[in-house]
């Protein structure tokens, strides 16, 4: 990837940061990208991680969204390595984050990004954002969630480990369960 201070150019896409907003231009040959992009932005734009579209033009490829700024999860990382920051600050990062995943999992739109969450996670003023949808898959039977538990056991070097698969087991318990509470406060709600 390529950057100068306001382009950054990637493998899918060039993103142009202007002082009030983000354009971002998908390349031709990755059409299906930006109809993923400008599908999952639309689909979720009630939720206050992503940032807001301002538009997008089917012709040029081109997606307008709210301006983000802030540092991005790599940064954290580093942060916290350097002990900068506390192992409860990164777990409360990581709380976020799972919800996050886990409303992504209810509206069916699975990022396939997770294990490498680095960039696309921003930590804005008092917000986190998720950007880049465009290798977004949807009506899905995978999990952001576990995606993302993967990546967290990873980090603390748990693969392997009795307790890793312990957690899983256990997570994945308390995952199946909390869909169903969901689903069933819409499904019983009379709103």
């Amino acid at each position: 990837m390529s950057n100068s201070k306001n382009k950054f150019e990637g493998k899918h896409s060039i993103v142009i940061i202007s002082t009030s907003y983000a354009e971002k231009k998908i390349k031709k040959e990755f059409y299906s990208n930006f109809l993923k992009e400008e599908m999952a932005l639309r689909k979720l734009q009630n939720y206050h991680f992503i940032p807001k579209l301002l538009g997008s033009d089917h012709n040029f490829l081109t997606i307008k969204m709210e301006k983000i700024e802030g540092v991005n999860l790599l940064t954290i990382i580093k942060l916290y390595r350097k002990r900068k920051i506390s192992e409860d600050l990164i777990l409360s990062i990581f709380k976020i984050i799972f919800k996050i995943c886990f409303v992504m999992d209810l509206e069916k739109i699975y990022k396939d990004e997770w294990n490498r969450p680095f960039k696309h996670v921003i930590f804005a003023k008092e917000s986190i954002k998720i950007i880049d949808f465009d290798r977004s898959v949807f009506n899905t039977s995978k999990k952001n969630t576990l995606q993302f538990l993967s990546f967290v056991f990873g980090f603390w070097k748990m693969f392997n480990t009795r307790q890793f698969f312990t957690y899983l087991y256990e997570f994945s318990i308390f995952y199946e369960k909390q869909i169903e509470k969901y689903q069933s406060f819409f499904i019983d709600s009379p709103y």
